[in-house]
């Protein structure tokens, strides 16, 4: 017989809260669960491209989301409450991308954002419920008629 305080043989322990990560529901938290992970992956001196595109999709959501949360009809301690959150994210941000000298290059505003930036930022948005924006489908560029380029051409050919 087990003594108090004691499991039985072959009794498992139930995953508890540390089981399983429990499901953020607002996009701060999802920010700042995403961030975490690219902090660690840049601790450990791997950042692999997927790093990058998680980083750079932070960097834009967070933007998104700071940019919404000056917008939006709050009272000022809620707004000060949620930037006061975001700009721990971009602390961390800041921080991380100085480990990573690559990473630098994608947090200013005039990086080029890639497809897996965009990707994985339409992810974070769809697993928290929140429809994504429809993607802006580049305009064709007309092409410009091609000319034949300009000869010169005998006066006896014209006449």
């Amino acid at each position: 017989m087990a003594r108090t305080g004691q499991r039985r043989d072959g009794a498992r322990r139930t995953a508890g809260r540390h089981g399983q990560r429990a499901r953020t529901t607002d996009l701060v938290g999802e920010l700042a669960r995403a961030v975490r992970d690219v902090e660690a992956a840049a601790k450990r001196g791997r950042v692999t491209p997927s790093v990058r595109a998680t980083f750079q999709a932070v960097a834009l959501l967070l933007r998104e989301e700071r940019a919404r949360v000056r917008a939006a009809a709050m009272s000022d301690s809620q707004r000060g409450d949620q930037l006061k959150r975001l700009e721990g994210i971009a602390t961390i941000l800041a921080t991380t991308a100085v480990r990573d000298s690559g990473l630098l290059a994608l947090r200013g505003e005039d990086a080029v954002v890639s497809d897996a930036a965009r990707r994985t930022a339409r992810e974070i948005k769809a697993a928290l419920g929140v429809e994504p924006e429809p993607e802006e489908e580049p305009e064709p560029v007309a092409a410009a008629p091609v000319e034949a380029p300009r000869r010169v051409v005998p006066q006896s050919v014209v006449s």
